[in-house]
């Protein structure tokens, strides 16, 4: 049966109207789930710069502090990306730049620096913070991870072996006590045997009873010590092991 004409009329205004009040389509897409920006902290007299990037909202949440690698100042890795990458998984992702020298000399001060000032964050929950690092960065992280007890998570990607004694580096096993994550590249070999290094922090850890897991991957193109130098196939992992971990209340 057809309407009668008025009735037409007033059902199309009604029509427009709720268009009107209706928000775009891509509201919710445009906005944006996290902020990220570079800032300079200080601790200890030393300036420090580092790549923050904050989940949308007021907190407080987990946090994850990515130690990078590379050689003086030449930065390997992707501290940028990887703080973003937290960041837009609901965690707090700090990616300190330590100081450009080759010794390592002074870089775990920086990196516990960077702990510290993470801490410091009125919108990090401080109970819920883990270390993540890669090559240089990795070999610190194991360091510190034994030296801060309240670390509910670290990952390590193809630690570098440094130039101290290996021995005494291993040593260091029996005093972590968060679940490890240990990630390496089949052929990531060619700068230095990083698949040997990681064998042997995951023998040393499980021969003190520790929670271990231990991923090794194919072959990454022609150099398995780049696979880290982007967010890949590897995230997965690491969101898993954070998420496990990071976010029991």
């Amino acid at each position: 049966m057809l309407l009668p004409c008025k009735t037409i009329v007033r059902f199309g205004c009604l029509f427009g109207v709720i268009l009107l009040c209706l928000p775009p389509l891509n509201q919710a897409e445009d906005k944006p789930s996290f902020s990220g920006e570079e800032v300079t902290y200080t601790r200890k007299a030393r300036a420090l710069k580092g790549y923050l990037s904050k989940p949308a909202g007021p907190g407080p949440f987990p946090a994850v502090i990515y130690n990078h690698g590379g050689l003086g100042d030449r930065i390997g890795g992707c501290p940028k990306e990887t703080s973003e990458a937290l960041a837009k998984a609901s965690y707090v992702g700090f990616s300190p730049l330590r100081r450009q020298t080759i010794s390592m000399q002074g870089h775990m001060e920086d990196v516990l620096d960077a702990l510290e000032y993470v801490k410091g964050l009125d919108y990090v929950d401080k109970d819920r913070i883990a270390m993540m690092g890669f090559s240089r960065g990795g070999h610190l992280t194991f360091i510190a991870g034994a030296a801060q007890k309240d670390l509910k998570a670290i990952v390590i990607m193809a630690c570098a072996p440094g130039m101290g004694d290996r021995e005494q580096f291993l040593l260091h096993a029996k005093e972590i006590s968060a679940p490890v994550l240990l990630m390496v590249s089949e052929n990531d070999q060619a700068q230095a045997d990083h698949v040997a290094l990681m064998k042997q922090i995951k023998n040393s850890l499980e021969k003190e009873n520790k929670q271990v897991e231990f991923i090794l991957y194919p072959p990454y193109k022609n150099d398995g010590h780049r696979m880290f130098f982007e967010i890949s196939s590897y995230w997965k992992a690491v969101l898993k092991v954070l998420n496990t971990n990071l976010n029991k209340q």
